[in-house]
């Protein structure tokens, strides 16, 4: 089975569906977040439901490892640590 580093990190599938509803007032609901790297190349990454401060973490680490931006890999590894509680990626911060 081929699993991309999105579909890795973020847990969802093409085939799956999100709930956009919410009972939770701080909890918004999942959206794909497209952006284009340096180089120009285009991505596009679903973002699931939650905060919007963790979900701009998400964006920032999307962005950030899917340009291959690795001078801030730890920064955005230690955003979606501190603003989203994933703490597989906290052993880099501070």
């Amino acid at each position: 089975m081929n699993v991309s580093c999105f579909e890795d990190l973020f847990g969802e599938r093409d085939d799956e569906t999100t709930s956009t509803s919410s009972s939770n007032t701080n909890e918004r609901p999942g959206y794909d977040y497209s952006f284009t790297c340096p180089g120009g190349t285009k991505s596009s990454v679903p973002i699931p439901k939650g905060s919007e401060k963790c979900q701009k973490a998400q964006e920032y680490f999307a962005r950030t490892y899917g340009c291959n931006d690795a001078d801030n890999f730890n920064t955005a590894n230690c955003r979606v640590c501190k603003d989203c509680n994933w703490q597989n990626y906290c052993s880099v911060c501070n």
